[in-house]
């Protein structure tokens, strides 16, 4: 073992002078030890040099990370970089008061939107896109936003995409029931402010004579307001029923039955049908929960029988 390290230490000092059978070495350190082995590579034609093998590594480069200033340092995009306006002071308050040409041209982006409100229901909302793109996506392109839970706004390019949507109601998701409403500027998104809701109507029994726009407008006009009528209705394809969708008030009873006077003296009965009512809350008026679960209605508490006729006595 030492004749053999003196041989390689000679070779590594003065190759000349040793055997030229004896092979060239070359050093490498081993990790984690200081002693430095000396490692014979194979043996290599003469007209070849022996690899070299490096002694440790590379070292990896520097690690780059961003600092707090980087992450909020102004957007090079245009499109999400925001503006400084002064606001008003009055009374001591600022106030914010943009001028009506933003406000116009805010609503002209919206202006062929509509408001779906899934009614005491909810569903997981890639699920609703994904409906709704399979059964609006033939009609026209549309943007899907979600605004509270059960509560979404969906953008269309042009307004015919947007009417075609409405007038051929009503729509569902799974089976459950899905109240479109056409997006108005200043309207409130939140569904326990809606004290009307748009809800679809069959209606029976409706004299020919009276099976237009106007005379329809008139009958369905006792229920609530009315909006538009389906596409079969509209070019009168079957005449067995009128299919309408009339914006009916919280405080509606919704009736089974419309009485119509007929311009020689007679009368009859024009026969209602609601495909889907919602639930609706009698106290409040509103459509976003029922009298069951109002936070007003009187809730009633269990006595024993003692104690309640020791409360009748005088």
């Amino acid at each position: 073992m030492v004749e053999n390290q003196e041989v390689y230490s000679k070779a590594l000092s003065h190759p000349e002078e040793v055997n030229t059978q004896v092979p060239p070495v070359s050093p490498t350190a081993s990790p984690g030890c200081n002693t430095t082995l000396f490692v014979a590579p194979n043996r290599l034609p003469s007209h070849q040099e022996a690899p070299v093998i490096p002694s440790s590594p590379n070292p990896p480069g520097p690690t780059t990370t961003k600092s707090w200033k980087n992450l909020f340092s102004p957007s090079s995009n245009p499109v999400s970089a925001l503006l400084y306006f002064e606001p008003q002071i009055i009374d001591g308050i600022p106030r914010a008061k943009p001028p009506p040409e933003v406000c116009a041209k805010g609503a002209i982006e919206w202006e062929n939107a509509i408001v779906a409100y899934l009614v005491r229901k909810k569903l997981p909302v890639p699920k609703v896109k994904e409906v709704l793109l399979r059964k609006w996506g033939q009609v026209g392109s549309f943007s899907f936003h979600t605004v509270s839970s059960g509560v979404f706004m969906v953008k269309f390019e042009n307004g015919h995409a947007r009417d075609w949507v409405l007038d051929n109601g009503p729509w569902d998701i799974w089976g459950y029931h899905i109240v479109l409403k056409k997006w108005t500027k200043g309207m409130s998104l939140k569904l326990e402010d809606c004290t009307s809701i748009p809800i679809w109507v069959k209606l029976s029994n409706v004299p020919v004579h009276l099976w237009s726009k106007l005379g329809l407008s008139y009958i369905a006009s006792v229920l609530g307001r009315p909006l538009y009528m389906d596409t079969p209705t509209t070019n009168r394809h079957s005449l067995n029923f009128a299919r309408v969708c009339v914006d009916m008030l919280a405080s509606s009873p919704f009736p089974s039955s419309i009485a119509l006077d007929l311009d020689d003296g007679s009368s009859t009965v024009v026969n209602v049908k609601y495909p889907w009512k919602p639930q609706v809350c009698s106290l409040c008026k509103v459509f976003d929960h029922s009298n069951k679960s109002c936070p007003k209605a009187v809730r009633r508490e269990w006595l024993p029988k003692p104690v309640v006729e020791a409360c009748r006595k005088p």
